[in-house]
């Protein structure tokens, strides 16, 4: 695979590139996203952001956010913008699975090279250019990477500090988890000599919720919340005609996962949501339990050491019930 210098020397003259966020978008796939938008748009190149789906409504602040296509609502305009593109860049995600159909348009754009920028384990390598790294925080951090690799540290300003700065605060869960290294620190130092203003960008991201998520909360703690001790774990459930009855948007889902972690003696939490075709599983965890693995061996998904996802075609009891069977063997307790 050709070395990321080629790939900036190729970028020395304007290109058509469009840039991809996974399934379910996050702060960090949105983030980089727009990021990487701001940056080549001050090369003089042209950009444009595809998600494959809605992405939360907190993330509304992101300067240019009302500019992304999403591919649901506008699949036939998305091929159109991919069919022009010089280069595709994918944020956030290391297999072509994680864009549903938009992987297999991809698939079809022979004149497109390919870029991955990503931290996830076990990556397809489907892409032309890699800059990927599993001891990453985030892949903000890798965006951050990329500007100053290719030499335009002074192309930096106020908004792409911020996406950079906001991604990385969500996949650290603003700095606690593991994944917060002496460089991401230092980064986000670094980042906020650009002006950004961090008590506004904390208030944005994490204070924008409305009502019926905050009573649904009390309703999963109250009602759905279910501890094993024996394993210390906890789960909870999301049905979706309890997602109906709150009236739950896009993105009030975030976050609840952690919930449990804040007892002293549930070190897995898991998240189980109801969907039309599949059960959508959220997995955190706290110090030395792979959540990632466990997500891949039992639940078809992966992720990060502490926090990972997952699905099933089963139905919510039945994957209920898997939980509870692979618990005690992965983590190697005896009944």
């Amino acid at each position: 695979m050709p070395e990321l210098k080629q790939l900036f020397t190729e970028l020395q003259t304007p290109k058509r590139i469009v840039l991809i966020a996974h399934s379910r978008p996050d702060g960090d796939a949105i983030g980089s996203c727009l990021a990487l938008k701001y940056y080549f748009e001050k090369k003089g190149h042209t950009a444009d952001v595809i998600a494959p789906d809605e992405f939360p409504d907190f993330l509304n602040w992101m300067k240019d956010s009302d500019k992304i296509y999403i591919y649901l609502k506008k699949s036939k305009t998305c091929f159109a913008i991919l069919t022009q593109a010089n280069y595709i860049f994918c944020c956030d995600f290391n297999a072509l699975k994680r864009i549903e159909q938009i992987g297999d348009d991809i698939l079809k754009m022979h004149r497109a090279k390919i870029v991955m920028i990503d931290h996830h384990r076990d990556p397809e390598h489907f892409a032309d250019y890699e800059l990927w790294d599993h001891d990453a925080s985030s892949t903000c951090e890798l965006v951050y990477d990329f500007i100053l690799q290719a030499g335009d540290k002074s192309l930096l300003d106020t908004d792409i500090a911020s996406n950079i700065y906001a991604g990385i605060a969500m996949d650290t869960g603003v700095f606690q988890y593991s994944n917060t290294s002496a460089k991401v620190h230092a980064i986000a130092g670094a980042l906020m000599e650009y002006g950004i203003n961090i008590e506004q960008i904390h208030n944005d991201v994490y204070n924008q919720y409305g009502e019926n998520r905050m009573r649904f909360i009390g309703y999963l703690l109250s009602e759905k919340l279910e501890i094993l001790n024996e394993y210390k774990a906890a789960f909870m459930t999301i049905t979706m005609k309890e997602a109906e009855e709150y009236k739950l948007s896009v993105g009030d889902k975030e976050g609840i996962v952690n919930l449990p972690l804040a007892m002293r003696d549930v070190q897995m939490a898991v998240l189980f949501t109801e969907d039309k075709d599949k059960i959508k599983i959220s997995f955190r965890s706290k110090g030395e339990i792979r959540v990632d693995t466990f997500a891949k061996q039992y639940f078809n998904g992966g992720g990060h050491k502490n926090a990972a996802g997952g699905s099933t075609r089963s139905s919510l009891p039945d994957t209920i019930e898997l939980l509870k069977k692979a618990l005690p063997e992965f983590l190697n307790i005896k009944s």
